[in-house]
């Protein structure tokens, strides 16, 4: 999926899709400030009060060989972003690391899996075969988004959260 894409939620709304560019990064700040304390909490490992200039730059300028993300649009104000995937390889490897996140209004209406499917299929081109995210524990809609890719996985507890690796190799044709 290069260009932008659409994606259908659970609820039948449609958001727009693109790749991240390094001018989303005030849209990233503005993401991190309407979302809960909790989301942010389960996405940063800890509170933070907002994202700072420079994490909003790092997280947007990815160089697509080394990190990729996905953006979803707001449909009714397509300024703002409503949903980010991406994966950090690591070094020269084949694996990398994933993060997503979902503003609150957007969660458990199919947007983080959908994304998600978009994220893996873009790593599988880009020669990534393993993905690993670390979940805390509480993080019930993300624990359960990883297992419902229906790949193999691989997990363990590593202090107060879960260490999942998700195998992509076997996935992809």
């Amino acid at each position: 999926m290069s260009g932008p894409g659409m994606l259908a939620l659970r609820d039948g709304v449609c958001v727009p899709v693109r790749e991240i560019r390094p001018g989303d990064a005030a849209a990233l700040q503005r993401l991190v400030g309407r979302s809960s304390d909790r989301s942010v909490e389960l996405r940063f490992f800890g509170p933070l009060k907002r994202l700072s200039d420079e994490q909003a730059r790092r997280f947007a300028d990815v160089d697509g060989r080394g990190g990729f993300a996905l953006v979803a649009l707001d449909p009714e104000n397509p300024d703002e972003i409503v949903g980010v995937v991406r994966y950090e390889r690591e070094g020269e490897t084949d694996a990398a690391e994933y993060a997503a996140m979902i503003e609150d209004r957007f969660q458990n209406r199919g947007l983080g899996i959908g994304l998600t499917r978009h994220l893996i299929e873009a790593a599988c081109e880009r020669g990534i075969r393993r993905l690993h995210a670390l979940v805390m524990r509480e993080n019930s809609g993300m624990l359960h988004l990883l297992r419902s890719l229906d790949l193999p996985e691989r997990k363990r507890w590593e202090g107060g959260a879960e260490h999942f690796e998700i195998d992509l190799a076997t996935g992809a044709a």
